[in-house]
């Protein structure tokens, strides 16, 4: 009877979260308890419980990391913490969320990083800024690309016309004056394969895609062709 009791018990808690969940039309991914969520329009943070704990008001809401959460309001964007609260104002035009002790943040059309604290590290600067990866991230100004750390310094200059994020330690980089053809650096900025490809993809498990003479073909890391 008990074991009965237990199970009615149970189903009646599992219709209760599923009517909740319903009200939703969009439920993005729970990290540190708390996912974001849209009503008709607005977005605001759920529980797993799908109880609302922090207002549907936003534009948009996009997960935790690290305490905070990228919000938008008004068309700017800017962080909060778990319990809603602002903490680093809602005055950027663009932005994305902290990656480790950094974020990108846009504002007039340039990009910089911000701290935790919403101090800048690098002030609004680059025309773009692509995603961190391995530690670096490629960075536009004036049509040539290069690459800067977290703390916004720059690790290998301004000098190339296109270029792709670190994978694997190496980045397909492109230069004009060498026909616009495409090789790989180090992290050093020394040429590992030289600049003789038509395009260049980055290094996935030791492989990447490249073309050559009119031809598609997958290299490894010493520049031989891979079936």
């Amino acid at each position: 009877m008990s074991n009965t009791i237990t199970k009615l018990f149970a189903s009646f808690l599992a219709y209760g979260v599923a009517n909740k969940k319903k009200r939703f039309s969009a439920i993005g991914r729970f990290a540190e308890g708390l996912a974001p969520a849209k009503g008709k329009i607005q977005w605001g943070y759920i529980n797993k419980g799908y109880d609302i704990v922090i207002p549907l008001k936003y534009e948009r809401a996009f997960s935790f990391k690290g305490g905070l959460a990228m919000v938008v309001l008004n068309s700017q964007y800017g962080y909060i913490d778990c319990t809603g609260q602002i903490q680093i104002p809602l005055k950027f035009s663009a932005a994305h969320s902290f990656e480790e002790e950094c974020a990108r943040v846009c504002n007039n059309g340039l990009w910089g990083l911000i701290d935790r604290q919403g101090n800048y590290i690098l002030p609004p600067t680059y025309n773009q800024m692509e995603q961190f990866t391995e530690g670096l991230a490629l960075v536009s100004l004036h049509n040539k690309v290069g690459f800067i750390n977290m703390k916004g310094k720059i690790v290998i200059p301004l000098e190339y016309d296109n270029g792709c994020p670190f994978s694997e330690g190496l980045a397909a980089v492109c230069i004009e004056s060498q026909s616009s053809k495409w090789g790989y650096i180090d992290k050093n900025n020394k040429e590992i394969l030289p600049f003789k490809y038509d395009i260049a993809e980055p290094f996935y498990s030791n492989i990447a895609r490249v073309g050559l003479y009119g031809k598609s073909m997958k290299i490894n890391k010493q520049g031989s062709e891979c079936l």
